[in-house]
């Protein structure tokens, strides 16, 4: 499928999310943004396994759209919107190219 439009987006996933889970486990296969690290340190995150640790507790039925990467051409990332008590977080994940997953972004959902 070509993209080329960034506003285009898909109602099921991309990937599977408990593959995403399994890799995201190993620091081997695991990449997480560095982006949004202070975001989540703010939400009581404070680093790569405590994301982690919180992506692990993501359910299938949390998830939100599938939509375009907006810096890598055709790659998909995976949306989801879940509940930390009262703070609802925003969680995009992907798996890359060299098969690692990969927490794009991770911070408090407005």
């Amino acid at each position: 499928m070509r993209v080329t439009n960034h506003t285009y987006m898909q109602k099921t996933p991309t990937y599977d999310l408990e593959e995403i889970k399994e890799l995201l486990q190993d620091e081997d296969t695991r990449i997480v943004s560095r982006d949004d690290l202070v975001l989540a340190a703010k939400l009581g995150y404070p680093d790569e396994d405590a994301i982690v640790n919180r992506v692990l507790k993501v359910k299938r039925s949390e998830f939100h759209k599938s939509m375009p990467s907006k810096k890598l051409a055709k790659v998909w990332q995976d949306v989801y919107y879940t509940k930390d008590g009262a703070t609802r977080i925003y969680v995009k994940l992907q798996i890359s190219f060299n098969g690692k997953g990969v927490v794009v972004s991770f911070k408090e959902s407005l």
